[in-house]
């Protein structure tokens, strides 16, 4: 229930943005240390944002990991690779030039 709430209020500030809940394994995208994955659908550009539907990091990046500890693996440049053997079901990131960022979108070194 506390999800779910979290998600209503994510979804009315979010449109207020035109931004969108990442999609993760079927799914909106799990609260993760306080944040929350968005999308900026015209760009696909990924950023950050809190349960009720803050931004905190503008949608900018090509892909980005939850964050963990403070802190979020995202890259600004990559594409997506399908798993091997997996019948274009599983894929994964792929990118030269990944960084880490704190909650405010500072590059940090981890």
């Amino acid at each position: 229930m506390k999800y779910l709430f979290a998600c209503i209020l994510f979804f009315l500030g979010a449109c207020q943005n035109n931004y969108h809940i990442y999609q993760y394994d079927n799914g909106d995208d799990y609260v993760q240390d306080g944040m929350v994955r968005i999308i900026e659908p015209s760009t696909q550009k990924m950023g950050y944002a809190t349960p009720d539907g803050k931004v905190v990091i503008k949608p900018e990046f090509a892909f980005g990991y939850p964050f963990k500890n403070g802190v979020a693996k995202v890259t600004y440049e990559g594409h997506q690779a399908e798993v091997s053997a997996s019948d274009n079901e599983y894929h994964y990131w792929k990118s030269e030039h990944w960084f880490y960022i704190d909650k405010k979108g500072n590059q940090v070194k981890k």
